[in-house]
């Protein structure tokens, strides 16, 4: 058995006091400054000043719960709470306030946020909130947990697997075994949405050099051989520069440095992929593929063409990009691309990524559940570096984070604890199904529970009678 692998967090302090969800005033003329706040406080909101221990320091209003403890024991009634307008601007209606405040809390610990006793949000909603996963097994845990002795393990292999082996008389392999590269959790660092200088990517590269995955890089934004082996260079129209004679030597000692590369879809793509393979032929290809009407097509096509990484993008809300229905959400594409791939009895073979939408811990499970092998993450990685997503820096605005002073040792371990948090809290979901290793989670739909699903089988028996069946199927 290998080696267990862990993630190793080290707190990491925000530079900047994050937007929090509520704001405590404190009234000085009443306030007394008998510290009854800073002791009933268990989140350390309340302080007194280190300069000048009399008094007691402005509210860190960041940290605050909401518990109203503070406002109930003030003596004074010096207290007030109320809600933070500058929280409720946050992101839009899919990267809302709270999955900010969680990846900053992440971030900053390495811990699995724990909102406290019962659960006041939805119990469905859309995209990945639509679907629940099995956990028939935490009703019998084991002895010393997942965090123990028990080895659960969550590395995935990337490239193309051999339909079947042949021996020879020796009992060992004959048949050519194509090149595959393992990767300790079902995450790779994609793209981010937004051009930022050298050190945002060198904090984003030695994180995924220490944990072990890979990063996919535009070469028109940023590139080192130093990190060469945990970066995916991507190349787009990579056609038009090869029909044109532009491809060589500006690419080829690149693609001859990395281990895989990625290229953009176009109807040339697979002469592209024989060029590749022709200057190395170990290389691993991923074809980076939108999200649209014709994707299964596509799909199907470069499958039985060889390719090994088959990458379906959405936009960084996991909406389809071309698609005559704008609703659509990646869990249910990549749901049709892997039932695609079943059918034609090619499945094992290719390696599915998805990307897009992909803004929580539990998303990772669920892309999975839906028939992804890695799923690859882009605006979370930002947001761990204190981003707010306020694009002021795409309209030439200053970033109220300074991202360009930002440290980049400083910033690679603060996604290297979001991404502990992110493989505990994936560790919890296969313990709790049942599961000692990430792989057999691919495509197991039948051990999740799927809203549109439990809806059209509860209300289609009940209002058959009245007619009215084929409205529970349209409002899916």
């Amino acid at each position: 058995m290998p080696k267990k692998y862990s993630i190793a967090g080290s707190a990491a302090p925000p530079r900047f006091q994050p937007v929090g969800k509520f704001v405590i005033e404190r009234n000085e003329d009443e306030c007394i400054h008998c510290g009854r706040c800073t002791l009933v406080c268990l989140h350390d909101v309340h302080k007194r000043r280190g300069d000048d221990p009399r008094f007691i320091s402005e509210p860190v209003n960041y940290l605050c719960k909401g518990c109203f403890r503070c406002i109930q024991e003030c003596p004074k009634e010096a207290l007030t709470i109320k809600n933070n307008e500058e929280w409720l601007l946050l992101g839009d209606s899919y990267w809302t306030p709270e999955t900010f405040g969680k990846i900053w809390y992440q971030a900053e610990t390495g811990s699995i946020p724990v909102s406290g006793t019962g659960y006041t949000g939805p119990f469905s909603g859309e995209g990945f909130d639509s679907m629940w996963t099995d956990m028939s097994e935490i009703v019998r845990p084991t002895r010393d947990g997942i965090h123990g002795r028990e080895y659960i393990s969550t590395s995935v292999y990337i490239g193309r697997k051999a339909q079947m082996l042949t021996f020879d008389n020796k009992g060992k392999i004959k048949s050519p075994l194509p090149p595959t590269l393992s990767i300790p959790i079902p995450l790779i660092f994609d793209i981010i949405p937004f051009r930022f200088s050298k050190n945002v990517y060198e904090s984003l590269v030695k994180a995924a050099s220490f944990l072990g995955t890979f990063m996919i890089i535009d070469l028109d934004e940023w590139f080192n051989s130093k990190y060469q082996a945990n970066l995916v260079p991507f190349f787009a129209n990579l056609s038009k520069k090869m029909n044109q004679k532009l491809m060589f030597p500006e690419f080829e000692g690149v693609i001859k440095k990395c281990k895989m590369v990625e290229i953009a879809y176009d109807l040339e793509v697979l002469k592209v992929v024989e060029e590749i393979k022709r200057l190395k032929n170990e290389m691993i290809v991923s074809v980076r593929i939108p999200f649209g009407d014709s994707t299964n097509k596509i799909v199907e096509e470069l499958a039985f063409a060889g390719v090994e990484v088959l990458h379906l993008c959405a936009d960084v809300n996991g909406k389809v990009i071309s698609s005559s229905d704008k609703n659509r959400f990646v869990k249910d594409g990549i749901l049709d691309a892997h039932r695609l791939l079943v059918e034609h009895k090619i499945r094992d073979e290719v390696t599915l990524m998805l990307s897009g939408g992909i803004a929580m811990a539990e998303h990772v499970a669920k892309a999975i559940i839906c028939g992804a092998d890695v799923t690859a993450v882009d605006l979370p990685l930002l947001i761990a570096l204190e981003c707010r997503y306020c694009k002021r820096c795409q309209n030439g605005l200053s970033c109220p984070v300074e991202l360009k002073a930002l440290n980049s040792d400083y910033g690679a371990q603060r996604i290297i604890n979001l991404m502990r948090a992110w493989r505990n809290q994936l560790l919890e979901v296969l313990g709790a199904m049942g599961l000692r290793d990430v792989r057999r989670l691919r495509g197991e739909v039948g051990r999740a529970i799927l809203h549109e699903d439990i809806r059209h089988e509860t209300f289609e028996k009940i209002l058959r009678s009245e007619g009215v069946t084929n409205n529970i199927k349209s409002s899916n």
